[in-house]
């Protein structure tokens, strides 16, 4: 039981369950059939980059871990090697315009900056998969989170062997999956 208040009206809350997943998993319990042996997924947010190994279609929390590595702080650091270079001040939209589709209705000069930026952040993400041991013969990549526009446009890869999910509503399918499953099971 939970009690406080809040805008000035008083609640009380009873929990009567609760279910907690590391971050990034729930978009991918539709996949976990095609995750036999040892696979790395990858949660690149805006502010993070959650990683996990999932080994024969079971997550291991004691292999989980989280990197100030997101798609913001990409963004930032393409603001400020554009405004090093040339001294213009460009807005974020841009940058996530180009990290999403590869390109913007920019100058050349610009676009090359945000570009080089962005690959070079891609390599980053990549170092941090090492950091944790991925490697590409022995384990799939995963890739959820908004994030993964950075290694589908600026990265070359394994199609075979680097999953990555753009779909924006996957987390939220993972949790209604998982909840349709809770609730299946109760009913029995």
């Amino acid at each position: 039981m939970v009690q406080f208040v809040f805008n000035g009206k008083e609640y009380h809350i009873n929990f009567v369950g609760c279910s907690i997943f590391p971050q990034g998993y729930p978009a991918i319990i539709g996949n976990l059939n095609e995750m036999p042996g040892v696979n790395m997924l990858a949660d690149i947010g805006n502010g993070t980059m959650n990683i996990m190994y999932i080994n024969n279609r079971k997550a291991v929390e004691s292999k989980c871990w989280t990197e100030k590595l997101g798609v913001n702080q990409c963004v930032i650091a393409a603001q400020n090697v554009v405004m090093e270079k040339t001294g213009a001040k460009i807005d974020s939209t841009v940058i996530e315009s180009v990290i999403r589709t590869g390109t913007a209705d920019i100058g050349e000069k610009y676009l090359g900056i945000i570009i080089s930026v962005v690959k070079k952040y891609a390599a980053e993400i990549f170092e941090t998969f090492r950091k944790y041991e991925y490697n590409p013969d022995l384990m799939k990549l995963f890739i959820v989170g908004g994030g993964g526009c950075i290694i589908r446009n600026f990265t070359e890869y394994d199609k075979a062997r680097v999953i990555i999910n753009s779909d924006i509503c996957a987390t939220a399918k993972g949790y209604e999956q998982i909840a349709l499953s809770t609730l299946r099971k109760d009913m029995n």
